[in-house]
């Protein structure tokens, strides 16, 4: 069990594959194995490092109040001792505020990231504050089965509607990577509540894609296209019949879009004088 110690955390991680590194953080009460179906193939030609943030799976120590900064902090803990870096990162929901964090706190971090079903600014986006503290409540005093009734909001309508054999597989999914520690949990949905980088995302340099689904009911489309908006030459796309779980419901549409959008970032890095207002990514599902 591959742990590293980073201040008063033993930051629990999985290395996959060789070239050059990429980092999956994973959302609210999820742990890193939750990326296996992006993993699986990005590991045939890349580093692939996922993680169990504070609070969730096989990481330990550090108690439970923590903010999105202080996690973004474990994280460049991490990568210290572990001497990766610079590296893409791809960071899922609350894992995306992280590494919004990750990449104004410590930019020689950061080459490239996506941000995957995020937003910048919880006291200012009410919809996804009344999720946090709706779902903060019934972790905190209702039994987990009640609370996990809760999570087919994070799904595509047209998928439960629709696809009812790929929601029950993706709602397999959900349960085999959620962390099984409610108290961390808990400390996860007040790291939300306490996100804000909308003021300060103008301060992130380096090549970004925002990537969310089209029916996202709790991240919404129009907090993604907020957070792409305050980012400098940051790019937008869009997976159809998608919603908060698009990494799931349509993880080969996901993973074509972050390949792109890393070829893409290689090619720039391999020709300094480029601005990064060249970066362009074919039009397909991408909103520029």
């Amino acid at each position: 069990m591959p742990t590293v110690r980073t201040r008063d955390v033993d930051l629990h991680y999985e290395v996959s594959g060789t070239g050059s590194p990429i980092v999956w953080v994973p959302g609210t009460g999820l742990r890193g194995t939750t990326w296996d179906r992006q993993t699986t193939q990005f590991s045939t030609s890349h580093r692939c490092i996922t993680v169990d943030l504070r609070g969730s799976g096989r990481t330990t120590g550090g108690g439970l109040a923590f903010s999105v900064a202080d996690l973004a902090d474990d994280l460049a803990g991490a990568m210290d001792e572990l001497g990766i870096g610079p590296a893409s990162f791809v960071g899922l929901s609350l894992g995306s505020a992280v590494v919004q964090e990750l990449a104004l706190a410590r930019p020689e971090l950061v080459s490239a990231a996506v941000l995957l079903s995020t937003w910048s600014s919880t006291s200012q986006e009410h919809h996804i504050r009344r999720h946090f503290e709706s779902r903060l409540y019934a972790i905190e005093n209702g039994p987990l089965d009640v609370f996990a009734q809760f999570a087919f909001w994070m799904s595509a309508p047209s998928v439960i509607d629709d696809e009812p054999d790929l929601q029950l597989r993706v709602e397999a999914e959900l349960a085999e990577s959620m962390s099984l520690n409610p108290a961390g949990t808990a400390a996860h949905f007040r790291a939300d509540l306490g996100h804000e980088t909308l003021s300060r995302l103008g301060g992130i340099r380096c090549p970004v894609l925002v990537l969310h689904g089209d029916e996202d009911l709790i991240t919404l489309p129009t907090y993604n296209a907020r957070v792409a908006q305050a980012i400098p030459g940051a790019q937008l796309a869009t997976i159809e019949r998608a919603g908060h779980l698009a990494w799931l419901e349509r993880p080969e549409a996901v993973n074509e879009h972050i390949a792109t959008f890393l070829a893409a970032t290689s090619r720039l890095s391999d020709e300094p004088s480029t601005a990064r207002t060249d970066l362009t990514i074919p039009t397909h599902g991408v909103v520029l």
